[in-house]
């Protein structure tokens, strides 16, 4: 098979199994063009059996890297899965979402034109399935708001604004198309850092990609696909568990550390500036989460009838139905005013992943 020459896609894998396949499932109705790197965190003979299915129709080079100390061998995996793309760039997946072939190759066309870019994305789109559902499969996929945070380039005009902003309107550049040497760097980093929380971690990487060029998002596209609910973040994240078992406060000063540290050799920042800015924006960033975060555990009872109500909603199949039409038509609309011209492109990929997200 022939594939791309510009990108290669990363995929880390460790647990939900089933995932991966639909993620492999979905590659192989839409043709991928890209070359894939499979890093297998669980080494269970499950990855390579996955491999086996889908070598016909996919280039698929199967890493493994045996995970059990967290998240280190989570970091060295990475590390592992990023020195073997032989493409000048690459792009991180998660194997419960989805990607947009047309946009990628409008954005990697878009790199090769301005080469003081060195990454480049699209406002991330959401997908949910059934009432927020984490299963693999399901009756409904319906189109979410996308995130309600929007910048068009970056850096911003000064590192303290970029690291603000970085916190208190976070805008995920992870999925972005980047250049696989600085995606290298950045994952060496991490390892070295050795991050216990892996917010902390993204928080880092979000901050590190705009010091080695200009960064670009264009609204007119949509290049990733996220399905809502599934996230171990939104599932079952739990700060304070996290904060006693693991050292957030010591993982935050190594970030800014380090990205003082950079901002000051490479664009003669003020680094006490910076470092400051990064410990006060997460501050305020943790002021702004914890209320939501703490509700169930401050208030079992009201969370618990939250979700007893959840539960009953999801069984009336025709309400429920007739609630995510209107839902997504609102979100259509939204769509079609801010895409134009590739509106009828993202219409026809987005079908594709909902005849992926409907399979048994």
């Amino acid at each position: 098979m022939k594939t791309s020459q510009d990108l290669t896609l990363v995929l880390s894998m460790f647990g939900r199994q089933e995932f991966s396949e639909r993620f492999f499932k979905y590659l192989e109705l839409t043709d991928c063009p890209y070359p894939i790197i499979f890093a297998d965190g669980d080494v269970d003979g499950y990855g390579k059996n996955l491999v086996k299915k889908f070598s016909n129709s996919l280039d698929i080079t199967h890493i493994e890297h045996k995970q059990t100390k967290k998240f280190l061998h989570y970091y060295e995996m990475q590390v592992k899965a990023l020195s073997a793309v032989k493409t000048p760039y690459a792009m991180l997946c998660d194997n419960d979402d989805f990607i947009i072939y047309s946009s990628i190759k409008k954005l990697i066309k878009f790199l090769h034109n301005n080469t003081d870019y060195v990454s480049a994305g699209s406002p991330i789109t959401q997908i949910q399935l059934d009432n927020f559902s984490t299963n693999c499969y399901g009756k409904y996929a319906t189109l979410c708001t996308p995130y309600s945070h929007y910048r068009g380039e970056e850096p911003l005009n000064s590192w303290e604004e970029q690291v603000h902003k970085t916190f208190l309107d976070f805008q995920p550049s992870f999925y972005n198309i980047q250049k696989t040497s600085n995606l290298l760097t950045i994952w060496k980093e991490i390892l070295e850092l050795d991050l216990s929380d892996l917010t902390i971690m993204e928080f880092y990487y979000q901050l590190r990609v705009p010091t080695f060029g200009k960064q670009h998002a264009d609204p007119s596209i949509t290049h990733y696909v996220r399905q809502s609910g599934t996230g171990s973040w939104e599932k079952n994240y739990n700060f304070s568990k996290n904060l006693v078992y693991n050292n957030l406060p010591e993982d935050i000063r190594k970030v800014a550390k380090k990205i003082s540290y950079i901002c000051e050799k490479e664009y003669s920042s003020n680094p006490q500036n910076i470092y400051s800015t990064i410990l006060d924006s997460y501050s305020q960033h943790l002021n702004n989460y914890l209320p939501h975060n703490v509700m169930r555990y401050r208030w079992p009872r009201i969370y618990s009838t939250k979700i007893f109500i959840k539960n009953i909603l999801s069984k009336l199949s025709l309400i429920l139905k007739i609630s995510f039409f209107l839902k997504e038509l609102k979100v259509l609309n939204y769509y079609k005013k801010t895409k134009k011209s590739s509106y009828p492109q993202f219409i026809r990929e987005i079908k594709k992943i909902k005849e992926t997200l409907h399979q048994s």
